[in-house]
């Protein structure tokens, strides 16, 4: 990143736009090839409130450059101040698959997996923020939930996820999955009769359950 850029990054982040927008000029007009100056564009626009100025710039930055990570990351954001969520979403993910930072992947991840069930394009992102930043629950829990929705064994990591934080309310539930999963039914009911105290009408906790007394009656 030039000066130019870090000092229109500062403006844009101080919302002076007024000198951003002076400055993102100038470096359009000394390098109008640079992706990086239309991605400043983009976001200099979408700082503006006007998508559709910020899509136009993102777009000319990809037909310059179409694997430039930045440019893959703003058009996630452009997309999501369009309302297409899950375009962002898909977006999002490449760009991070490419170039991963922490920054707000996080919120990008519980989006993927909460909103949407994109276990697998959330699942690196989580696994990234068990890596780089182990002591969030958060990221543990959701490097745990992908793993269990992809079939994977995630006792480990939710437990993980327990020990830093007990109150997220759907660990439990997902505890009594994951070693449903992997066979210990002991674990398994242990876990989903903290759920059931937690969440006594949740419809995946009573399924869980239901699950349980099936696999534990073939044993009888």
């Amino acid at each position: 990143m030039s000066e130019l850029s870090k000092k229109i990054g500062d403006l844009l982040d101080a919302e002076d736009l007024d000198s951003a927008s002076a400055l993102v000029e100038r470096a359009r007009n000394e390098d109008p090839l640079s992706a990086e100056n239309w991605v400043l564009q983009s976001q200099l626009a979408l700082k503006l409130k006007n998508t559709h100025d910020a899509m136009n710039a993102v777009q000319h930055a990809l037909r310059l450059s179409p694997d430039f990570p930045p440019a893959q990351y703003q058009m996630a954001y452009v997309l999501r101040a369009q309302s297409d969520v899950e375009g962002a979403l898909d977006w999002y993910a490449k760009a991070f698959a490419g170039h991963p930072v922490l920054a707000d992947s996080l919120g990008w991840c519980r989006v993927m997996v909460l909103v949407f069930a994109k276990y697998a394009l959330a699942l690196p992102i989580a696994e990234y923020w068990t890596i780089y930043r182990p002591d969030e629950a958060a990221g543990w829990f959701m490097y745990g939930t992908c793993r269990l929705a992809m079939q994977q064994k995630a006792s480990a990591q939710l437990l993980q996820a327990w020990s830093l934080d007990s109150s997220i309310l759907d660990l439990p539930n997902n505890l009594g999955g994951a070693y449903l999963l992997e066979g210990d039914l002991v674990q398994a009911e242990y876990w989903l009769r903290v759920a059931l105290e937690r969440q006594p009408d949740d419809e995946n906790t009573r399924a869980n359950l239901d699950l349980l007394r099936r696999r534990q009656s073939r044993i009888e």
